[in-house]
C-alpha cells in the first residue's frame, strides 16, 4: 500500500529584514575580550544597529528611546584637521526632533583618568562645530548610566512588533485620557489581556503617553498624556 502524498505546496509568507546598518565603520562580529553588538532597532523591519561593546549598546537604548531622539546612527566616522590621521569615529550622532546633531562617544570612567583622552575629545568638539558637523559633542560613561531610564528603554525595546487592532484601540484611550492612570488600569479597559498590555506600553514607546514619575515601568505605574503639566 502506497501512502498518499500530498502535492499542495506551502503558501508563501512575506519575510521582512531589517535595514543594513549605516555605520561608517563595522565593528567586529564578535570578540575574545568584550562584549559586541548587533541589534535591531525602530520600528517595523527596523535598522541594524552594531555596538563595540556592551555600555556602547546600553546607551543607544537610552538615546533611541528618549522623546527628542528622531534618527540615531552609529560608528560615525568625522575627519577634523589637515592631517590623515586626523579623523574620531563618534559611537552615535543622533538628530533631535528641534532639528539639532549630537555626536557622542562612549567611554568607561576607567579610561579617562589618565586625562588623554579628554583633551582629545575637547579638541575635536572644536572641530565639530567649527565645520558644522553637529552642535553639540558630549561624553557618555558607566558612572552617567541611570539604571531606571535603562530599564524602561528595554522594556519598550520588546514591544516593538505592533498589534494593529490592539494598538488602534489603545491610541483611541489614550486621546480620552484626563489626569494619570495606572497601565493596569488601562489595560483592562482595553480588554485584550496580554495584547492591552504590550499596546500600552507601545503608546510609551511612540512618546503618546509618558510616565506620570520616573520609576521603573510596571502595572501599576502610572501614565498620562506628555501634553499635560505634571502636578
Amino acid at each position: 500500500m502506497t501512502a498518499a502524498v500530498s502535492l499542495r505546496q506551502p503558501q508563501a509568507r512575506d519575510v521582512w529584514l531589517p535595514t543594513p546598518s549605516r555605520a561608517d565603520r563595522d565593528v567586529p562580529r564578535a570578540s575574545k575580550g568584550h562584549c559586541i553588538v548587533h541589534a535591531v532597532f525602530g520600528d517595523g523591519e527596523g535598522v541594524r544597529v552594531q555596538a563595540e561593546s556592551l555600555l556602547e549598546h546600553k546607551w543607544q537604548l537610552i538615546v533611541s528611546a528618549r522623546p527628542e531622539t528622531l534618527e540615531l546612527r552609529e560608528q560615525v566616522l568625522f575627519r577634523w584637521g589637515d592631517r590623515p590621521t586626523d579623523k574620531h569615529v563618534f559611537d552615535m550622532v543622533v538628530k533631535e526632533r528641534s532639528g539639532r546633531r549630537i555626536a557622542y562617544t562612549v567611554k568607561p570612567e576607567i579610561r579617562l583618568r589618565s586625562g588623554r583622552f579628554l583633551a582629545e575629545i575637547q579638541e575635536i568638539a572644536y572641530w565639530v562645530k567649527f565645520k558644522q558637523f553637529a552642535d553639540d559633542v558630549r561624553l557618555l560613561t558607566d558612572t552617567d548610566l541611570d539604571p531606571v531610564e535603562l530599564y524602561n528603554a528595554r522594556v519598550t525595546a520588546a514591544v516593538a512588533k505592533p498589534d494593529a487592532e490592539a494598538d488602534s484601540r489603545a491610541v483611541a484611550l489614550a486621546a480620552t485620557l484626563t489626569g494619570a492612570r495606572s497601565i493596569r488600569d488601562l489595560t483592562q479597559a482595553l480588554g485584550m489581556g496580554e495584547r492591552s498590555y504590550r499596546a500600552v506600553l507601545r503608546l510609551l514607546r511612540n512618546h503618546r503617553l509618558c510616565t506620570a514619575r520616573t520609576d521603573r515601568i510596571t502595572p501599576e505605574t502610572l501614565v498620562r498624556r506628555p501634553e499635560e503639566t505634571r502636578a
